[in-house]
């Protein structure tokens, strides 16, 4: 039976933005945000070091790994653990993961390496709001609401207190 669901795919697909979690050399967490999980198959994950150098080094003297997926409207998703493989230029699995992400179009920026999980175990993850809330078309429907206000709200503090990249990571 395959780890990741019909379900789990669906959430990866259109959650676009995942929490990795990893253990430094203290033994503290370390968590970093990702933008391009996806699913390799049906019991593996994998996503792009594209500015994790902590993350990486983490995962090259522990490969263990916990990722956090959530879909935003329906305020549910996934906690998949599971053991973590570095694949780098020139390898297959690099190859084939540039290739799912972006087709024929130039990678637009660099890729340390390809981290491809081998999930051990898929846990659900929801929003207590199901406590008073019924469905998922439901709470889908009134976090539609909700984040069109929180994004009006931070458009609005964007204009008045534009973001600036440090210096040094800015595009050529």
């Amino acid at each position: 039976m395959p780890i990741l669901t019909e379900d789990v795919h669906a959430v990866i697909e259109v959650a676009q933005l995942a929490f990795v979690a990893t253990v430094t050399p203290d033994g503290l967490p370390n968590l970093s945000p990702k933008g391009t999980l996806r699913a390799w198959d049906d019991d593996r994950v994998f996503f792009l070091d594209i500015a994790s150098p902590k993350t990486r080094a983490n995962l090259i003297r522990n490969p263990k790994i916990e990722i956090n997926v959530v879909d935003q409207l329906s305020r549910r998703g996934y906690r998949l653990f599971g053991t973590a493989a570095l694949h780098y230029d020139g390898s297959e699995v690099y190859d084939e993961a540039i290739t799912r992400l972006f087709a024929d179009r130039a990678v637009p920026y660099p890729v340390a390496c390809v981290v491809l999980v081998d999930v051990e175990r898929a846990e659900p993850v929801y929003s207590p709001a199901y406590m008073r809330i019924d469905t998922e078309a439901e709470m889908r429907d009134t976090w539609r609401e909700r984040r069109r206000a929180l994004d009006d709200a931070f458009d609005e503090y964007c204009r008045d207190s534009p973001f600036e990249p440090p210096p040094g990571e800015r595009r050529a």
